[in-house]
């Protein structure tokens, strides 16, 4: 079984800056940082597929298409129940695009026959995991990202999670384009 998932995905070097910036607080909470090759923010968990099913689900949603997204990570939050550390973006006009494309995802993949987790979407980007709860709650949260972080999106992925010794592997499955051409 695949463990799948919808994405935007920073660029290399948005994503290193991104690491680079709360490395010091990640080190304070002495928490498991997340590889910047990593980061993403999910649009729709698709979860188990069977790899004979791959075909199916990259067929229901080849046809998607729309407007580049941008998001603005202007937050850092520590979420309490997974022990994480993300940064947050704010839900603007700016945004719509990607909102608009999370909930197309969903109904594609439940219309082909999959069951996306279906939540909405709420952009951030896990920064750590495992984060040591008594030096989270020594911190005011939400903590401003200072410079808050403007990430632009022309393309959504399908990834793929694998757990391996290092810890999780996410791996790009297939791409598509957010401004209606036709990629390769």
């Amino acid at each position: 079984m695949l463990r799948l998932f919808f994405a935007l995905q920073p660029t290399p070097e948005q994503n290193v800056a991104l690491a680079g910036e709360v490395a010091p607080l990640i080190a304070r909470l002495k928490a498991q940082r997340v590889p910047a090759e990593n980061l993403h923010a999910t649009l729709c968990f698709v979860g188990a597929v069977a790899e004979d099913k791959l075909q199916a689900l990259t067929s229901a949603v080849a046809g998607i298409r729309g407007r580049p997204a941008t998001l603005r990570f202007e937050s850092l939050e520590y979420w309490h129940k997974p022990r994480i550390l993300c940064a947050t973006a704010t839900k603007d006009a700016a945004s719509a695009s990607a909102h608009e494309l999370a909930e197309r995802l969903g109904a594609a993949s439940v219309a082909a026959g999959f069951s996306p987790d279906i939540k909405p979407f709420r952009a951030h980007l896990t920064l750590a995991r495992k984060v040591h709860a008594a030096e989270a709650e020594a911190c005011e949260w939400p903590r401003p990202l200072a410079p808050p972080a403007r990430l632009q999106f022309d393309r959504f992925v399908l990834m793929r999670s694998d757990c391996g010794e290092g810890g999780t592997v996410y791996s790009v499955v297939a791409s598509w384009p957010l401004d209606g051409s036709v990629h390769p």
